[in-house]
């Protein structure tokens, strides 16, 4: 299949990082609205989420993850992310990954499935278009998207504010929905089955997802207006009392890869083809071992042991029961990807109903402290990833008697505000591993409280911080008119970010 084996190709230049320019910008790689839409639906949508798993695993998800310290750039190329100074040459794949792999195809599904009345298809793609805009967004802040996607006919695409994208992600979201819920028999032609690699075609939790991202947009907001954004997190999840977000790990919206050098998952194919570039990072392992972000990474476990380390995360020194992270800036891999990711059939997670727990107890959190769903929904978050994670009953770490004493700790809140705060974001940092969404969670939340990397200072992080978005890639930058000037790692701020 073309298009998933161009993302091989991805994975050695995005992640590798061999400095190798993309060839064309986003002008030059967006659909010609006047080529010929006569192709099969079902493969372009194959194809097309396929290309998705792989850039929001390599360009989206390993960036913002070393950003935040979960992974680590720990030597060659890779340790360039560590302290912030990648080439903006890096970011050309991150954009064409999205735009000319992703958003490209699915437009494709949606204008074919409009031509053929195939409203099934057109809600699916939709619901995809939105997730990668939405996470380019949330990457670089304005981007092309109103005037995206027209190849040569639009030369130069204007930047929309994020204001407006947001807004209208949401309303894509719901067109989704109206498109999902119509009869079976309003789809003139086959309905989507097996060529749906993340849901089999099941449409319930298609929407299921699109309530879910309908709340992760809201949640983003809680800078702008933190009841309003927590409200519409719940009006989202809720039909009135009715639940309609994710509902359980069976409806988790997963891209699975397969065990062959050529289909496998792209954190495995990582550490297969450059081991000890990516490492994890101290913070996290920290947090894994039972300690504080902020301790120093050769600090022996504390007694309450992660039950996911062994999943999440490889020994160090290996064959040892210990566990390492590199500190932030300094070169040195040693605790890596663990099993749960870093096999070759390894999944990447678009969204779960761990997720969706985690911003209905934030939501109900900022809503009413003393609320007792609050601890409710934070203990169904915790307890839903132990169980997609956690897979070995003889693990001392992870017995039924660990996991529950980990629970109890972890959902027993102070009534101290930030105190509490930081205990919901923290384990939801913990579960969202190797997800870009904890970058956003840590921006407008500033949990967990991270140390800053050793040397993060440059030209474009003048203070050091940890980056707050990308700067704009080099190939927009020459190509594109409009691209915004003097991006960096901190300003211009996202608009939900000031």
């Amino acid at each position: 299949m073309k298009i998933y084996h161009q993302h091989i190709g991805l994975l050695f230049i995005a992640v590798s990082m061999l400095l190798i320019p993309a060839s064309c910008s986003l002008e030059g790689t967006n659909v010609n609205p006047n080529a010929s839409t006569q192709v099969s639906v079902s493969a372009v949508l194959t194809g097309a989420e396929v290309a998705l798993g792989f850039n929001l695993g390599v360009n989206a998800g390993l960036i913002a993850n070393i950003y935040i310290q979960q992974a680590s750039g720990a030597n060659g190329d890779a340790a360039s992310f560590d302290n912030y100074a990648s080439s903006i040459q890096y970011f050309d794949q991150t954009w064409r990954g999205f735009y000319a792999d992703v958003l490209d195809e699915l437009k494709i599904v949606k204008t074919t499935a409009a031509q053929q009345k195939l409203p099934y298809y057109s809600g699916i793609a939709r619901i995809l278009s939105t997730y990668a805009y939405g996470t380019l967004t949330d990457l670089f802040g304005d981007i092309p998207y109103s005037q995206s996607l027209y190849g040569n006919n639009v030369a130069n695409p204007v930047y929309d504010k994020q204001e407006d994208i947001y807004k209208a992600l949401q309303g894509q979201l719901d067109s989704a929905i109206l498109e999902l819920s119509v009869p079976a028999t309003a789809n003139q032609g086959a309905l989507p089955a097996t060529d749906d690699v993340i849901y089999g075609g099941n449409v319930e939790r298609w929407k299921s997802l699109a309530y879910t991202l309908k709340a992760r947009y809201a949640i983003h907001l809680t800078k702008i207006n933190s009841v309003e954004a927590a409200q519409q997190v719940l009006k989202a999840l809720y039909d009135g009392t009715r639940y309609r977000g994710i509902a359980d790990n069976s409806a988790d919206a997963l891209v699975v890869f397969g065990a062959s050098t050529t289909n496998a998952n792209p954190f495995y194919q990582q550490n297969s083809n450059r081991p000890g570039w990516i490492g994890l990072g101290a913070s996290f392992v920290n947090l894994l071992n039972g300690n504080e972000v902020t301790d120093a990474a050769t600090k022996p476990e504390g007694p309450l042991v992660d039950p996911r380390r062994a999943y999440f995360a490889t020994p160090y020194p290996t064959g040892s029961s210990t566990y390492r992270g590199s500190a932030p800036g300094v070169p040195g891999a040693f605790s890596v990807i663990g099993s749960f990711y870093g096999t070759a059939t390894s999944p990447v997670i678009i969204s779960s109903f761990s997720e969706a727990k985690f911003l209905e107890a934030e939501a109900r959190w900022r809503l009413n402290p003393a609320d007792p769903l609050v601890k409710t929904s934070l203990e169904a978050a915790i307890r839903s990833s132990f169980q997609r994670v956690i897979s070995n009953p003889a693990d001392p770490y992870a017995t039924t008697d660990k996991q529950t004493a980990y629970v109890t700790a972890k959902t027993t809140l102070s009534g101290v505000a930030s105190s509490d705060l930081n205990t919901i974001v923290t384990q939801k940092y913990i579960a969202l591993f190797l997800q870009p969404e904890a970058w956003s969670d840590y921006r407008r939340t500033g949990y967990p409280a991270l140390p800053l990397a050793k040397n993060g200072t440059s030209v474009a992080n003048p203070n050091g911080q940890i980056p707050r978005r990308i700067p704009y890639p080099q190939n927009e930058q020459s190509l594109n008119k409009n691209t915004p000037a003097g991006s960096g790692y901190q300003t211009p701020a996202l608009w939900w970010d000031k």
